[in-house]
C-alpha cells in the first residue's frame, strides 16, 4: 500500500531587522563570547596563520580573510566551485613553513559530470594568492549524485605530513575499499604524493595514500600540538556521533558494520571510538559532531583545569562539551548551551583562546575568559531598521563580577524598567526612533556601551509570494522542483526579480543542509539527488526573501514533503541477518523509505543461528546478492532464502570455515574463512581413499573471505575438503549429490 504524505505550508511575512533576538548563551562564570567579526557568507573551515591572520572558507568558494578583527573586503582567492547539499569549499590548512613559503591548501569541489573533490596549494601574496599559483595535489575519485558526506578537513601532522579527511560520499562500502579515498584519512606529502611510513605500501594510489579507514563523514579532525595524537570527529547516522584515535596507521574505525561502541571480541580487527554520543535532545547529546580540538595552547589565560582537555560541539543542540582524551572512558562536562545556531569548526587561536563560526549567524566568535572585577562589554548593541509596527531588539553581553546591574537609555535618559542585557520595543513607532545606550555596572565600577541608532519607517512591508512549487506539492527521489515567485510594495509597486533571494534547504530531522543563498532570479529549479541521505524525516524548504527600496524585507516559505513507502525486508527462515545501505539489520525489519532514493540490500553469504550454519540461495525477486533497487511507489517486500550447511564437522584449533552448498552437485563449492591476517591458503580436495580430486591456492585477506573452488565432474559419494593455512590443516565433509 502507497504511504501519502500530506505537506504543510507556511506562508511567513516577517521584516528582518539588522540583530536577531538572541538566546544568553551560558558559559562557566567568568567566560564570555565576543563576536570577532560577521557577513561571512556558509562559513565551513577556518584556519590561523602564525602572524594571527584568520582564512576563514566560505561554501561558496571565497577564501577570506579577517586581520585584526576585520573582514577583510577582498577574498584571499575566489574559486569556481560546486556548491550544492555539503560540496564546496570546504577544507583549509597552513603550510607548517608559512613563513618562508607563503603555502596555503584547500579542499574543494570542482563541478563537472561528475563533479569530485581536488585539494590544492596556492601561494600567499601579501592578503591575496598569488595569481596562476594554483598547484593540484590531488584530485580524488569521482562523486555520486549525493552531494552530502564530502568531509574536507586538513591538517598537518607532527611530522610535517598532510593529513586529509573525506566522507565516503553517502556510499557505506566506500569507507572498507582501500581502493577508494572516499571515507578515508588520508596522509600525503605536501606535492600530494605517496609518503614512506604509511601502512599500506603496495596496490593502488588510492591505497597508498590511506592513513586510516572506515569512516563515514569525517568533517573535522585535530592533531595535538606536542605529541602530535590524531582524534577524528566521525559524524554518524542515526544512533551515535563518534571521536576515534587515529595516531596509529591502518586502523579501521568500522563503518559501516559498526557505529558507535561495540564488543570488540567480535569485531577483533576494528577499533573501537575512544568517544561516543548519542543523538537526541539536550545538552552532550545530538545530531552532528562538527567541531573538536585539542586545548593545549603555548600560552593561555585559561584556568588550568582545561589544558589538556578536548573540547567538543554539536550542529543541533547548540552546546560546547569537553572531555578528558586521555583517560580510559572519557566522560563529558558541560562548557557552554545555548551557543549560536549551526556552528562548526572549534579551533584554537594563536592567543589561546578557542573559536568557533556561526553558520546562521554568518560569524566568528571566540571564547575569553577574564576574571577582573570591573564589567567590560563581550558583545555591543548594534544599530536597528524597522518599519512601523514592528518589533525591534537591542541585546549585550558583558562580563565582570556578580551581580551585574543594567540600564538602558534612550538619547542619554533612563528608560523605566530596562534594566536587563535585552531591550525589546514591540510595535514601533517613528516616536521610538533615537539614539540607545545601555550602562552596565556592578560593585568594582560602570561601563557605557557603544550609542546606536534605533531607525522607524513609515513604511508598509514589502510582500513575497510563492508561486510555485502549489501547495500541497511533494517530492520523490529524482525529481525536478521547479520554484517562482513575486513581490509586491505598496510604495515600489511590483518588485523586480533582482530584489529577491531564495533559500533551499534540506532538513533532515533536527539540523539542516543549507545552500548558498541564489539571488536575482524570480524562478528557477533543482533536481532532488537519488543517493545521499537514506532517512525518511527529511523535507525542503523553499524561502523567498524580498527587499524592498528601503531596505524591508518580506519573507514566504513553504515546506515540501516526501512521499513514502515502506520496505519490509524478510528471511527464511524467520530471524536471520540481512544488510541495509551497508549494515547489518535483524530482521524481520520494515523501513520507511522516500521514493525514488537508490537503497542498497545485500545478503551476508553465511550466516550462523544457534547452532545452525546457513548459506545465502536466493533473494525473492531474483536480483544479485547485493542489489541496489530504487524505492519504489507502492510498497514491498523482499525475503532473502537460506539453504542450511550440512555434513560438516567442527574443528579445533583457529581455522573454522565452512562449505556451501553441500550436498553440492554444480561441480563448485564456496568456501568462507575469517582470517586474522593477510595469508596464503592451500585448498585440497580428496576421497574417501584420500585420493586427490582437485587442488587450488588463493590468498586470504584480514576478516571474512568467500573462496570460490572448482571441483569439476566428480562421482556421487563424500568427499573432504582440506584448507591447510600457515601449516595447520582442517577439513570439512562434502557430499556430491550428483
Amino acid at each position: 500500500m502507497k504511504v501519502a504524505v500530506g505537506t504543510v505550508w507556511i506562508a511567513l511575512m516577517l521584516v528582518l531587522w539588522s540583530v536577531a533576538v538572541v538566546i544568553g548563551q551560558i558559559y562557566p562564570q567568568d567566560f564570555g563570547q565576543v563576536l570577532v567579526t560577521n557577513s561571512i557568507s556558509n562559513p565551513t573551515a577556518m584556519a590561523f596563520a602564525p602572524d594571527s591572520r584568520i582564512f576563514v572558507a566560505q561554501q561558496n568558494g571565497a577564501l577570506r580573510v579577517i586581520k585584526a578583527s576585520s573582514l577583510l573586503a577582498t577574498p584571499f582567492v575566489s574559486l569556481t566551485v560546486n556548491s550544492t547539499g555539503e560540496r564546496g569549499l570546504i577544507g583549509i590548512a597552513i603550510d607548517p613553513d608559512f613563513p618562508t613559503n607563503n603555502f596555503i591548501y584547500l579542499y574543494y569541489t570542482v563541478p563537472g559530470t561528475p563533479a569530485h573533490n581536488r585539494v590544492s596549494r596556492f601561494t600567499a601574496n601579501g592578503d591575496v594568492a598569488q595569481p596562476g599559483s594554483e598547484f593540484i595535489l590531488l584530485d580524488l575519485d569521482p562523486l555520486s549524485s549525493a552531494t552530502n558526506h564530502n568531509g574536507g578537513a586538513m591538517h598537518f601532522g607532527k611530522d610535517g605530513k598532510l593529513f586529509v579527511a573525506i566522507g565516503e560520499n553517502a556510499n557505506s562500502a566506500n569507507a572498507q575499499n582501500l581502493d577508494t579515498y572516499h571515507g578515508k584519512l588520508l596522509r600525503i606529502n605536501k606535492d600530494g604524493s605517496v609518503p614512506s611510513g604509511n601502512p599500506f605500501t603496495t596496490g593502488s594510489e588510492q591505497r597508498r595514500r590511506v592513513w586510516a579507514y572506515g569512516l563515514r563523514n569525517p568533517y573535522t579532525f585535530s592533531i595535538h600540538p606536542t605529541s602530535g595524537r590524531i582524534l577524528v570527529n566521525d559524524v554518524g547516522q542515526v544512533t551515535w556521533e563518534e571521536i576515534n584515535d587515529a595516531s596509529i596507521g591502518g586502523r579501521n574505525f568500522g563503518w559501516p558494520t559498526t557505529e558507535g561502541k561495540f564488543d570488540a571480541t567480535a569485531y577483533p580487527t576494528l577499533t573501537n571510538p575512544i568517544y561516543v554520543y548519542d543523538h537526541g535532545a539536550g545538552d552532550g547529546r545530538g545530531c552532528a559532531i562538527t567541531g573538536g580540538t585539542f586545548f593545549f595552547p603555548a600560552a593561555s589565560n585559561y584556568p588550568q583545569q582545561y589544558v589538556g582537555r578536548y573540547f567538543l560541539q554539536d550542529l543541533c543542540n547548540m552546546w560546547i562539551n569537553t572531555i578528558d582524551p586521555d583517560a580510559v572512558t572519557p566522560t563529558r562536562s558541560a562548557f557552554a548551551t545555548a551557543i549560536p545556531g549551526n556552528s562548526l569548526g572549534l579551533t584554537v587561536g594563536n592567543d589561546g583562546n578557542v573559536y568557533f563560526l556561526s553558520r546562521n549567524n554568518s560569524a566568528l566568535y571566540k571564547i575569553i575568559y577574564n576574571n577582573s572585577t570591573a564589567p567590560f562589554f563581550t558583545t555591543q548593541p548594534v544599530a536597528v531598521t524597522v518599519a512601523t509596527g514592528q518589533t525591534a531588539t537591542f541585546t549585550v553581553s558583558a562580563l565582570g563580577s556578580v551581580p551585574l546591574a543594567y540600564q538602558w537609555q534612550k538619547n542619554s535618559i533612563n528608560i523605566a524598567g530596562a534594566t536587563a542585557a535585552n531591550l525589546t520595543i514591540t510595535s514601533a513607532e517613528t516616536t521610538d526612533g533615537g539614539t540607545y545606550r545601555v550602562i552596565v555596572s556592578n560593585g568594582f565600577g560602570s561601563v557605557t556601551s557603544e550609542a546606536v541608532t534605533l531607525t522607524v519607517i513609515p513604511n508598509a512591508l514589502p510582500v513575497a509570494n510563492i508561486v510555485t512549487p502549489d501547495v500541497g506539492a511533494t517530492y520523490a527521489g529524482g525529481s525536478t522542483i521547479t520554484f517562482s515567485g513575486t513581490g509586491s510594495d505598496a510604495e515600489d509597486g511590483s518588485m523586480p526579480a533582482s530584489s529577491m533571494q531564495w533559500n533551499i534547504d534540506f532538513h533532515h530531522g533536527s539540523h539542516k543542509h543549507d545552500e548558498p543563498a541564489m539571488s536575482g532570479i524570480d524562478h528557477g529549479s533543482f533536481v532532488v539527488p537519488v543517493s545521499g541521505e537514506t532517512a525518511d524525516n527529511v523535507w525542503y524548504r523553499i524561502t523567498l526573501t524580498v527587499t524592498d527600496s528601503q531596505g524591508m524585507t518580506g519573507k514566504d516559505s513553504v515546506d515540501i514533503l516526501p512521499r513514502k513507502s515502506t520496505i519490509l525486508l524478510l528471511t527464511d527462515p524467520s530471524g536471520l541477518q540481512v544488510v541495509l545501505d551497508g549494515q547489518p539489520i535483524q530482521t524481520p525489519a520494515t523501513i520507511l523509505s522516500v521514493e525514488g532514493i537508490l537503497r542498497t540490500i545485500g545478503a551476508p553469504g553465511t550466516q550462523d543461528a544457534g547452532d545452525v550454519h546457513y548459506y545465502f540461495q536466493s533473494w525473492s525477486n531474483d536480483g544479485d546478492t547485493s542489489q541496489v533497487i530504487a524505492t519504489p511507489t507502492d510498497d514491498i517486500s523482499l525475503t532473502a532464502h537460506y539453504g542450511i550447511v550440512v555434513g560438516t564437522e567442527a574443528t579445533d584449533g583457529e581455522t573454522q570455515f565452512a562449505v556451501y552448498p553441500n550436498p553440492s552437485s554444480s561441480g563448485e563449492v564456496k568456501i568462507h574463512i575469517f582470517s586474522r591476517y593477510n595469508q596464503s591458503a592451500e585448498i585440497r580436495m580428496v576421497d574417501v581413499l584420500s585420493r586427490e580430486v582437485g587442488t587450488a591456492r588463493q590468498e586470504l585477506h584480514t576478516g571474512s573471505n568467500e573462496l570460490a573452488f572448482s571441483y569439476g565432474k566428480v562421482k556421487r559419494g563424500v568427499y573432504s575438503i582440506l584448507l591447510n593455512v600457515s601449516g595447520t590443516t582442517a577439513s570439512r565433509r562434502l557430499i556430491v549429490s550428483e
